[in-house]
């Protein structure tokens, strides 16, 4: 091969070996990154179900009657359970033993929020049962009165019309 069409070849290779180096680094980067949020990730999956299990609480209750103030403390701890799960996940792989004492933390406050939630789901269910009970009773109750009201009305009505025909006096033209 002549030396012009090897230094042109060189030109021309050293532009594409950079970009695969660079091209092969960032893959190697990004394998390495991947890694470590996988292991941080899998502490985050494994509470997931518990996370679920409390919101669903939490919406049964809301559904069953509870009010947003009795809701906002329970609100709170799941939050405060979101929040160590961040912290967890933050952690590098090193910190296991402080990994797993948040993770007890969150698994224990997630189980209180899912008690709690259960009882105030049950109380405003009753509550809510003895407020239709009360609206059906009070809804007839009332119906009674208006009609009673109705029947005095009209009974007076009439009597007064009866009474006015009779005091009419007749004039003859």
């Amino acid at each position: 091969m002549w030396s012009w069409q090897k230094r042109l070849n060189e030109r021309h290779m050293a532009p594409i070996r950079r970009l695969l180096i660079v091209l092969a680094t960032t893959i190697l980067f990004f394998l390495a990154f991947r890694a470590s949020i996988v292991t941080s990730q899998t502490a985050t999956n494994q509470l997931q179900p518990g996370f679920n299990e409390a919101l669903s609480t939490l919406q049964r209750a809301e559904a069953a009657g509870a009010t947003s103030s009795e809701l906002a403390p329970l609100v709170d701890l799941l939050n405060k359970a979101l929040d160590l799960s961040n912290q967890a996940n933050r952690l590098s792989a090193e910190d296991s033993q402080t990994r797993s004492q948040l993770q007890t933390q969150i698994s224990d406050q997630l189980k209180s929020v899912e008690t709690q939630a259960a009882q105030l789901e049950n109380m405003a269910s009753q509550r809510t049962f003895t407020n239709r009970v009360i609206t059906y009773v009070s809804s007839g109750v009332g119906a009674v009165i208006a009609t009673l009201a109705y029947a005095y009305g009209t009974s007076f009505w009439r009597k007064y019309r009866v009474k006015r025909t009779f005091q009419m006096k007749i004039s003859t033209k």
